[in-house]
């Protein structure tokens, strides 16, 4: 049979768990609450309202037997937590859960909040699968090879778009509604987003091509009328940030993973040094200003790791930081001279946020609902969003002050617990630099409600609290 032994149920459940991850790097790059929201390609695929659901369902199914099969295979069906892990931190995200449930109960809108909660318990399983079950197998990184084959996906088809794929894309949706295979008109009434305004230097673009084709475009959702005109790259991601922050989160993994111990040595070293700059131009190609600057974060934060003397690797890092900062300063020059509207807009979104769960302290207006509560705050002319742009303040929004404090104390108490952790594995000193870039971006990003980025970084992070307090004890990684 498939899965006789023991060894093959390990087996079967690293493939399984692999499949997840690497599924959900390639179809779920949408946040939960935007499914009709989709990257331009698939406006080629045929089908004029796309939908993830079933697909989300049935790798929800997925996961499900991933938890299915690896909690059976625990050798302590107590589920006693391995050593070193603080009780109060595992099963905070438990209480956050809980509270959500308790703010759906009295949300503005069911069909977002209930879409998020299940989003948040998939993440749950994520998590516990991670502490309880992937830190207790020997070859439990044969799992996260799903992660990096999804990010070798990603970044093959950012290059593709850089290299022509955006211009082919966007003439393609072109073609297809000047010949009445694409209607904009029968497009879901919910993706269509009154009041606002397509962005001058696009317009021109649209103007130059014949009335009646430029009539049909402008009535695109605005969404896909920005990525059609965008040089930036998105991969398989909802838009350029989410590939930026899928990179930051996976490429340390997956080069560490590259260069481990094994056979083929140099051509595996050749493939991660290929995988790096592929990766790095891809970051740059993205126009991620803050996964820049994370970027720069990260090479300090991995710099540090190497056994030089302390001065010497404090200078080193601050010249790299200086260099990195000048050229952030260079590249995006004409951006802060426009007024930096992106960064201004996050504000607008962050005081909304603020004023929000100031109003409904205790319980927030539901999971997923910020959309509906910024609209409320909205200062006239402002750009309109529906999330946050920052996943700490989209809780105190939409779960008040409780969800807020618990979910930033899962993630602060995480990351404190990691950073005293002396870690000798290249592969976990490499996650623990991926999840601090994920951490680091939920401040202006919405990560926790992207699937292909949510669901790594619960599941590594769980496997990376596992890891023995220190270097020489590995007692506790194994089962």
């Amino acid at each position: 049979m498939l899965a006789d032994t023991p060894e093959q149920k390990d087996r079967v459940f690293l493939i399984l768990t692999g499949v997840w991850l690497f599924t959900a790097l390639f179809l779920f790059g949408n946040p939960v609450i935007l499914d009709y929201l989709h990257p331009p390609k698939s406006v080629l695929l045929g089908d004029e309202s796309p939908s993830n659901v079933r697909p989300y369902l049935g790798i929800l199914v997925v996961l499900g037997l991933a938890c299915v099969l690896g909690f059976s295979r625990l050798a302590k069906p107590k589920l006693q937590l391995p050593a070193g892990v603080p009780k109060w931190l595992a099963w905070l995200p438990s209480a956050w859960l809980g509270w959500q449930l308790l703010s759906f109960l009295q949300t503005e809108n069911e069909a977002m909040s209930l879409a998020t909660v299940i989003h948040f318990a998939s993440c749950l399983a994520a998590f516990y699968l991670g502490l309880f079950v992937l830190g207790r197998m020997r070859l439990a990184r044969l799992a996260l090879w799903g992660a990096a084959l999804g990010l070798a996906l990603n970044l093959a088809d950012a290059c593709i778009e850089k290299f022509g794929g955006l211009e082919q894309t966007r003439n393609a949706i072109i073609e297809k509604i000047e010949s009445g295979k694409l209607n904009p008109a029968t497009l879901p009434a919910k993706a269509h987003d009154a009041g606002k305004t397509i962005p001058e230097e696009i317009e021109k673009q649209i103007a130059a091509l014949s009335p009646g084709t430029a009539a049909k475009v402008r009535q695109l959702p605005l969404e896909l009328v920005k990525r059609m005109y965008s040089t930036r790259l998105y991969g398989r991601m909802f838009y350029p940030n989410a590939l930026s922050g899928a990179i930051l989160l996976l490429l340390p993994v997956s080069l560490a993973l590259l260069l481990g111990q094994g056979r083929w040595r140099m051509p595996r070293a050749a493939l991660a040094l290929g995988l790096a700059a592929v990766g790095l131009a891809c970051l740059y190609w993205s126009g991620s200003k803050a996964g820049w600057l994370i970027a720069l974060a990260l090479f300090g934060a991995w710099f540090l790791h190497f056994p030089l003397p302390v001065k010497l690797k404090i200078s080193l890092v601050g010249v790299a930081m200086v260099i990195g900062l000048f050229g952030f300063a260079v590249k995006y020059a004409d951006y802060f001279d426009r007024g930096a509207t992106s960064v201004g807009a996050r504000f607008g979104y962050w005081r909304a946020a603020a004023q929000t769960a100031m109003e409904e302290p205790l319980l927030g207006t539901g999971p997923g609902t910020f959309q509906i509560a910024y609209k409320r705050h909205r200062v006239p002319g402002a750009e309109p969003t529906r999330l946050t742009h920052n996943d700490y303040l989209q809780q105190a929004s939409d779960s008040g002050w409780p969800g807020f404090a618990l979910y930033a104390a899962f993630i602060g108490g995480a990351a404190w617990v990691l950073a005293r952790r002396r870690l000798g594995d290249p592969l976990m000193v490499a996650a623990r630099l991926g999840l601090l870039a994920w951490a680091l971006q939920g401040f202006v990003e919405f990560g926790l409600y992207i699937p292909a980025l949510a669901w790594p970084a619960w599941l590594i992070l769980g496997w990376l609290l596992t890891a023995p307090t220190n270097q020489f004890d590995k007692s506790a990684a194994t089962e």
